[in-house]
């Protein structure tokens, strides 16, 4: 060839059918010289993939379109005619330094009269990119599926359900290897039980046309069990077509039934006992007395542990709690398949009966009783309760689960009102006396709002010189309708309600005010209670109230029982002191009627020993009486202690104490409870009941 030709300047000298053909087609095309390599002709569709002009390849071969690493290849191809006749897949250089992926046919011809070589390009440029694209997508759906905690499979139903694809937390689910699964059906796999299951869950699916959801034990074949939850459905086929394929999607959910198992044990159970708890007891009974009859009766008991905050104190939390367990054992020896037993909370125990026979929740509390009194293994020690119960049957004495509480609760009341350690029925009559006690509470606090109550004054005459040493003030109750009522009428329902505090800090505060305006000489003696003294503020509020009237604290006396002691004598021996530092005297009354009234005389310095009425009665014929009054006296006399009397009705009695070296004396005989004034009548002048021969 004498020269390079370029289309545009021998368009006019093209007529045959080749070079038409070749000047229009819109793939790129160039003829080269195979022994220099340079290029003879290129098409106008060339010019524009490549970017070179018509003059730049007037200076080129076809090794300049190539990259170095493709150029060897080239030169090989070239001389062998390796890539005649075939598509041949290489990577070419464009004008701007890009690489593209194309897709050659080579061929000889004839070209202007020797042997050249036409060359046709494919840019694949693109389509390789979304053949890697698709590949690449798969490839990450592919790692996607097989990386997913859950497991994912389909199967060909029309291959009798094989599966096809199966990613490896399936393999799991089911116990096998995912590539030994893939390729088989369910019956390779599961026993024929769990195979028709599925295969019936794989045609509802299909059948459905929508997802379905399904939540089943699957019995792998090495034994175990598995809780799955499945949803399955079929792929669409294309247009035209029945779906082929079912997708399935199997959460293990083993592990999450089963703490949704214990959340729902502890739910209903207690945490201590494991016994059923309040919940549980609640949503049973209620169903338990909707269907009971006269013919299928149910009891309902409660029980309570006599004294467990004793237990709990003084031998510690877990000494209380490892009581209870074993409470709870006993309770469960002695129930049967059908009853309940279940704690309701602290020491408050339930247990529901079926009535199989008439007398058997007596017969079980019987038993219980029984059984609780052995003695209880407390980490080596042996301890000894009692309990409390109350019982309530329906529908005999109620159909409603509510009503039926309340009254096993009245019952349960009666029983620790008579002495503990028993069982009690319930009966109507308890359903009116807590109406009475709620009534009553009403009007107490309304009592306390409107100022209904008073202080009575009874006179405390010292022996020495038959004179007046103080008074003790006493609480009354002025009731808008039925009058004065007396103390011992409220005052149990007050502690128990718990407004003796309130109603103790009026009395307290009263007292001092009214002492305070009396001569300088004269005590006024205030009762506290075991709740009054178990409060927190009882030593602010005596500070209080001595403050407030201006009185000495030498002039107050404070009257607690020996009950004090046995509710916390840690608590009470430093509050006793303290209130003794102050000034404040102590008195401890009614002595003789506890339990241990001389070792709390020898742990604290009593400022006076109140003997009980109970022993001043009959001293004048009862040498047993005369006896303890002497002995009482001796210890008063022993300990530094004034000695008080009470209870004195006649001339005898008061000799007697007299002669026995009583210090004080109160009674009847020497001045009743009386008002304010009358007390003040008694201390400016009226002339006292003479208190000698």
């Amino acid at each position: 060839m004498a020269s390079f030709q370029t289309i545009s300047e021998q368009s006019e000298a093209l007529v045959d059918d080749f070079r038409s053909l070749f000047a229009t087609h819109p793939s790129p095309m160039w003829v080269y010289d195979p022994d220099t390599l340079r290029f003879l002709i290129v098409n106008d569709a060339a010019l524009v993939l490549y970017g070179y002009s018509a003059e730049d390849y007037q200076g080129m071969t076809v090794l300049d379109i190539r990259p170095a690493a493709e150029r060897e290849r080239m030169l090989s191809a070239v001389h062998d005619r390796t890539d005649m006749e075939k598509a041949e897949r290489w990577t070419h250089l464009k004008a701007n330094g890009e690489t593209i992926e194309v897709l050659t046919y080579g061929r000889e011809v004839r070209f202007e009269g020797r042997t050249a070589i036409l060359a046709i390009v494919q840019d694949r440029t693109e389509v390789n990119a979304a053949h890697r694209q698709i590949t690449d997508t798969r490839s990450l759906l592919d790692s996607i599926v097989d990386n997913l905690p859950i497991g994912v499979f389909v199967k060909d139903m029309e291959e009798d359900g094989r599966y096809i694809l199966l990613n490896e937390a399936c393999g799991e689910i089911m116990g096998f290897r995912a590539g030994d699964v893939v390729g088989h059906v369910d019956r390779d796999f599961f026993p024929s039980e769990q195979t028709a299951i599925f295969r019936e869950q794989d045609h509802e699916a299909f059948a459905a046309g929508a997802t379905i959801s399904f939540e089943e034990t699957m019995e792998r074949a090495d034994g175990g069990q598995r809780i799955l939850r499945t949803v399955k459905r079929a792929l669409p086929a294309p247009e035209g077509k029945e779906p082929r394929y079912l997708l399935g999607i199997s959460h293990d959910v083993t592990e999450e039934r089963a703490v949704e198992a214990r959340l729902a044990h502890l739910a209903m159970h207690d945490s201590l006992t494991s016994l059923a708890n309040r919940a549980a007891f609640s949503k049973h009974i209620r169903k338990q007395a909707i269907t009971a009859s006269i013919d299928k009766p149910v009891a309902l008991l409660y029980i309570d542990v006599d004294h467990f905050k004793t237990i709990n104190d003084s031998k510690g939390h877990a000494a209380g709690d490892a009581l209870l367990c074993q409470v709870a054992e006993r309770l469960l020896a002695l129930a049967d398949e059908g009853d309940l037993v279940a704690r309701l909370g602290g020491d408050e125990f339930a247990v529901v009966l079926q009535l199989v026979e008439p007398d058997r929740a007596e017969r079980f509390a019987d038993r219980l009783l029984k059984s609780l009194a052995r003695a209880f293994d407390l980490d080596g020690t042996r301890e000894h309760i009692t309990c409390s119960i109350g019982i309530a049957l329906a529908p005999v004495d109620a159909g409603e689960a509510d009503v039926l509480m309340r009254h096993a609760d009245l019952a349960l009341y009666a029983a620790k009102e008579s002495g503990r350690s028993t069982y009690r029925f319930y009966e109507p009559a308890m359903r009116l006396e807590a109406e009475r006690r709620h009534h009553l509470t009403g009007e107490l606090r309304d009592a306390l709002e409107h100022g209904q109550f008073e202080l009575y004054y009874q006179p405390i005459v010292q022996l020495e010189d038959d004179g007046i040493g103080g008074f003790e003030a006493l609480i009354r109750w002025r009731h808008p309708v039925r009058g004065l009522v007396p103390p011992m009428e409220f005052i149990p329902l007050a502690e128990e309600t718990g407004l003796i505090i309130p109603i103790g800090d009026w009395v307290l505060g009263q007292a001092c005010r009214v002492a305070a305006s009396w001569p300088d000489h004269l005590k006024i003696a205030v009762n506290l209670s075991v709740s009054q003294f178990r409060h927190a503020s009882l030593l602010s509020g005596v500070v209080g109230a001595l403050n407030e009237a201006g009185l000495r604290p030498e002039r107050l006396e404070i009257e607690i029982t020996e009950s004090v002691f046995l509710a916390d004598v840690a608590q009470s021996l430093p509050l006793l002191r303290a209130l003794k530092e102050l000034g404040v005297r102590i008195a401890i009354d009614d002595f003789g009627t506890g339990y241990s009234s001389l070792s709390y005389l020898r742990a604290f310095t009593f400022d006076k020993i109140k003997l009980d009425r109970s022993f001043v009665s009959g001293i004048e014929t009862d040498p047993g009486n005369l006896a303890i009054v002497r002995a009482v006296a001796g210890i008063g006399s022993g300990f530094n202690a004034v000695t008080l009397a009470e209870g004195i009705e006649t001339e005898e009695q008061l000799q007697k104490l007299r002669a026995e070296g009583f210090g004080e004396v109160q009674g009847y005989l020497l001045g009743r409870p009386m008002p304010q004034h009358e007390a003040e009548a008694l201390i400016y002048g009226r002339q006292l009941k003479t208190a000698s021969a």
